[in-house]
């Protein structure tokens, strides 16, 4: 474990990938997603997961990406323990700069909401929880 290791997610509609090897992530949310009723259902709703760690320590043995609705597990991508072994290390002498990147989107589709709610993008690396943000689901006043 590492207290250096840092959780990302961006929470969109949609996310494509472009020519060039580009990912464009469409209608980003802010902290808060705003619906006009209870229940209701989202048609589509991602959520791009990254984890960062420092080039300098070895990749994580087990990393595992998990969307929550308060406490409910909505969704969860492991990734293979081979493709966390074979990710590319180049450590140099600026190595304190040089990170590993390990990512995944979860799509979830479709969504239903009852009410009120809070999704949590969480992932499990080595054991250790991190934290990749938090929105409220709350309805338009």
């Amino acid at each position: 474990m590492s207290g250096s290791r840092f959780m990302t997610t961006v929470m969109c509609d949609d996310v494509r990938r472009e020519e060039g090897n580009k990912v464009s992530h469409m209608g980003i949310y802010g902290p808060t997603l705003l619906v006009p009723q209870f229940p209701i259902a989202l048609a589509k709703l991602c959520f791009v997961m990254s984890v960062n760690c420092p080039a300098s320590e070895p990749p994580p043995k087990s990393l595992a990406f998990r969307l929550l609705q308060n406490d409910e597990v909505l969704g969860e991508i492991v990734i293979p323990e081979e493709a966390l072994a074979a990710a590319p290390r180049q450590v140099t002498a600026d190595s304190d700069s040089k990170r590993l990147v390990f990512g995944a989107v979860l799509q979830i589709f479709p969504l239903q909401l009852e009410g009120p709610c809070k999704l949590h993008a969480r992932a499990m690396c080595d054991g250790e929880e991190l934290k990749g943000g938090s929105w409220s689901v709350d309805l338009v006043q």
